[in-house]
């Protein structure tokens, strides 16, 4: 045991030596050292901070128990062609809780944000809250326990129960109440009515957003807001299943279910006969995921390059220092610790560029959650813990084995006669193969680094590209919602509604207004069982489905759609007057064959009280609006009068003949000055609201362009360092030659056709790999192919071009090479 330990400790010492010895050669220099480890704290930085996103995003698992149990379900809108999953009705919902077997629970909840909401007063100035509406079974299904009291019970989350309750965030308990724990129990008016606070949840509860202040019942929402029938489906859900239960069964299940309450009521549930389901942290995720691993690619890309740079740098030490290494090997040192000495020296490199790159991650990862603009979700869990320290080291470590272990075996063999001889003339020998090698490599992935950008920029390009409809400039939009408290009746919450209008478009500087219930990228209408006239039921005996929205007259006019045929909506189109439609391109294409829809009727199933069949004319057509996102193909929509469907949500769109920033507290006043204590959700140009909206591209093609730029720039210091080696390498050759009557421009081409074969056949090898790998890329590119050829050829133009000038500074210097003073150093 004493032998073990006394070489364990010899061991251990002569590592303690060896970190000694690199710290101070690296001291030694200072500038190569410093290159070195900020190069190194670039890449591993960036790889830290984008794997910080990805760990919080994507591997962090949901902060609820048993979170793999937890499914996003939906109730899927059917056509002939497809079959879009989509929100349930607070009836059907009933149902499916009822009918469930696989599922332990099943529960419900409505959350738009900016959208959803109600007003808090009696506590100093009224303020608008965001809220999430829940029915019975959301608590249970999540299985959180509230920080403070307790969540309400299912029988208190009912029309006729006791559900005047509310559940608080942790932020807004915190930042209303100072975190007082007494809170609980107390009364606080949400809407003009006394709601009792039962709990509030735990800080990291954030579902489904972590802008939520308050959780209130569904069933408090009136129907002269959101009616409770079934056509009207605006309920997200969420359930958990059995244990021992797969999603294929539960969504098997499930479809069975909406199956059943189609053929039960045909009228209500158009085109609502299946149901799917999936895990509930996939659908969180969404899109993003392909966008953030198309990230970390890339990034390691960056990583990799940086690794092979600095190899090349330190084979060329390497070089330098043969005399060096040859005469502790005369002196009798052994291979094996020469070796460990050079490849601590790349650790302790590593290592110093691991610790600026932590810095680093933590600066850009909360840089990235900032340019996300709120679009990446579960932004809140992102920044730098112990998962992402550890991935740090991790990258450290490798990076360092990565760039240290060929030079160090490659320098530890030097040829001990020669070395010894000539001393650091030495420098100039040997290593040629490997660094063009690596040279080669770098190009490779630079060119699938920039072809990766380069698709990117083009995709959105031709995103920001897209006709959406509507015309954002000079546009302002202010949301809010009508009291149901103060007014009490229709008739009361439309005088509102006009009145408001009226007093806005009196401004200076309004050149129109008008209101739409879900402004586009700001949420969706109500789907809607309709049947137009030369239309049928579809096999099942389910009517086809469209989405409602609800606007006033004027909306068009001040949102810049075009009323393509036909009328707008109008004042006088009343609750007593019959019902009339404006429907969209979409509507007339699908339904109409592209034909005049104008004059034309549609059905809307049975009215329940009278026994009668409601239908309504179509009287005008406008065009095509991207609702709910920038590449979306537009679906059927009809817009209705707010004065014969009521909406207590608005949202107010101002065309101005001003700055629309600075027309906002004008609206604002004019709101206030006929409704004084009406809340404001939000106000924002939309312009704005397109930024948002096309955030997480813009995103990924900012990082792609950056890492591609980094990439070419590599892949140029690459060559040009190659060159500029061979250069003083083959100096007496060059001389040589010069002598004998080789001219400049012989000089010159010898030497830049050498970087352009090395650059050419890294291009190819690139070519080939950015064919394989950018096809990863297909989910989040718009209008245009992963394989695209303008990109492809455009890229390899640009790197040997780049390559080209590279290779033309060290060839410059070549071609000045006197062959006297060459001949002479010799």
């Amino acid at each position: 045991a004493s032998e073990q330990t006394r070489g364990w400790n010899e061991h251990v010492d002569s590592i303690r030596q060896d970190i000694r010895f690199a710290v101070r050669t690296l001291a030694k220099n200072p500038v190569f050292t410093a290159v070195t480890v900020l190069t190194l704290a670039l890449g591993i930085g960036a790889n830290s901070a984008i794997f910080s996103v990805v760990n919080g995003v994507l591997l962090k698992p949901l902060p609820y128990p048993h979170p793999e149990q937890l499914l996003r379900v939906y109730q899927n809108t059917t056509t002939a062609t497809s079959s879009t999953p989509g929100p349930i009705s607070a009836v059907n919902l009933d149902d499916w809780r009822a009918r469930r077997r696989s599922l332990t629970d099943l529960g419900g909840y409505w959350y738009s944000d900016g959208q959803s909401g109600t007003d808090l007063t009696g506590a100093g100035e009224p303020q608008r809250l965001a809220a999430t509406f829940v029915t019975p079974g959301f608590w249970n299904t999540l299985g959180v326990a509230p920080a403070l009291g307790r969540v309400p019970r299912d029988e208190e989350m009912v029309r006729g129960g006791n559900d005047r309750v509310v559940v608080l965030s942790h932020d807004f308990f915190v930042r209303q109440f100072g975190g007082q724990r007494t809170i609980v129990g107390q009364k606080i008016t949400l809407g003009d009515e006394s709601f009792e606070v039962t709990g509030v949840m735990p800080e990291g509860f954030r579902y489904p957003s972590s802008h939520v202040d308050v959780y209130v019942p569904f069933s408090t929402i009136p129907d002269n807001s959101i009616p409770r029938i079934r056509p009207v489906r605006i309920l997200a859900m969420i359930g958990r299943m059995r244990p021992g239960v797969t999603v294929a069964q539960a969504s098997a299940e499930l479809n069975a279910i909406a199956t059943g309450l189609a053929k039960e009521y045909p009228d209500d549930n158009g085109g609502a006969a299946a149901a799917s389901a999936i895990p509930l942290q996939e659908s969180i995720v969404g899109k993003v995921r392909t966008s953030l691993l198309v990230l970390l690619g890339a990034v390691a890309f960056v990583l990799l390059m940086t690794s092979m740079n600095i190899a090349s740098l330190l084979l060329a030490r390497a070089n330098t220092r043969e005399r060096e290494i040859a005469i502790r090997a005369a002196l009798g040192a052994a291979r094996s610790r020469i070796v460990a000495q050079l490849f601590i020296e790349s650790l302790v490199l590593a290592i110093a560029g691991g610790i600026l790159g932590v810095a680093l991650a933590v600066f850009g990862s909360r840089l990235l959650v900032q340019l996300g603009a709120g679009q990446l979700p579960r932004g809140e869990d992102v920044g730098v813990d112990g998962t992402v320290l550890l991935f740090t080291a991790g990258a450290s470590i490798v990076t360092g084995i990565a760039f240290g272990l060929i030079p160090a075996l490659r320098a530890s063999r030097p040829e001990l006669q020669r070395s010894l001889r000539e001393g650091a003339r030495g420098a100039t020998r040997g290593g040629g193969g490997l660094r063009n090698a690596l040279v080669v490599a770098e190009v490779a992935l630079a060119m699938i680094l920039v072809v990766g950008a380069g698709l990117m920029t083009r995709s959105f390009i031709k995103l920001t590209r897209v006709d959406l409809g509507f015309v954002p400039a000079s546009r302002l939009a202010v949301n809010f919602t009508i009291s149901t408290q103060r007014h009490t009746t229709p008739s009361d919450m439309q005088g509102v509604y006009a009145s408001i209008l009226d007093k806005v478009r009196t401004l200076p500087g309004v050149a129109a207004a008008g209101a739409i219930r879900d402004l586009p990228f700001r949420g969706d209408g109500e789907t809607i069982p309709i049947l137009p006239e030369g239309s049928s039921r579809g096999p099942s005996g389910d009517m086809p489905t469209a989405t409602i929205m609800f606007t006033s007259d004027g909306f068009f006019s001040a949102m810049g759609v075009p009323l393509i045929a036909g009328r707008d909506l109008a004042r006088s189109d009343r609750a007593d007057m019959p019902m009339v439609f404006v429907v969209n391109q979409a509507f007339a294409k699908r339904f109409f064959r592209g034909q005049n829809a104008v004059g034309r009727n549609v059905s809307l199933g049975t009215n329940r009280l009278t026994g009668k069949t409601m239908t309504a004319a179509i009287v005008g057509l406008v065009g095509d609006v991207h609702q709910n996102s920038v590449d979306e193909t537009p679906e059927p929509r009809v817009y209705a009068s707010i004065q014969q469907a009521f909406r207590a949500k608005v949202n107010l769109v101002v065309r101005t003949t001003e700055n629309p920033a600075l027309m906002i507290k004008r609206v604002e006043d004019a709101i206030h000055s006929v409704e004084p204590q009406q809340t404001i959700t939000a106000a924002f140009t939309l312009d704005e609201a397109i930024g948002e909206a096309v955030a997480r591209p813009r995103l990924l093609t900012v990082l792609l362009g950056l890492f591609g730029a980094l990439g070419l720039v590599m892949g140029a210091l690459g060559i040009y360092g190659v060159l500029a080696y061979l250069v003083t390498q083959r100096t007496r050759e060059i001389g040589v030659r010069v002598a004998l009557g080789a001219q400049s421009s012989d000089v010159l081409g010898m030497v830049v056709g050498s970087g352009l074969r090395l650059a050419g056949l890294g291009v190819a090898i690139g070519l080939v790999g950015a064919f394989g790998l950018t096809r990863v890329m297909s989910g989040v590119l718009f209008g245009v192919t992963a394989t695209d050829p303008l990109t492809f050829g455009s890229v390899a133009v640009v790197l040997l071009i780049v390559s080209a000038v590279a290779s033309w500074l060290p060839a410059l210097r070549a071609a000045r090479v006197d062959p006297l003073v060459a001949m002479r150093a010799d």
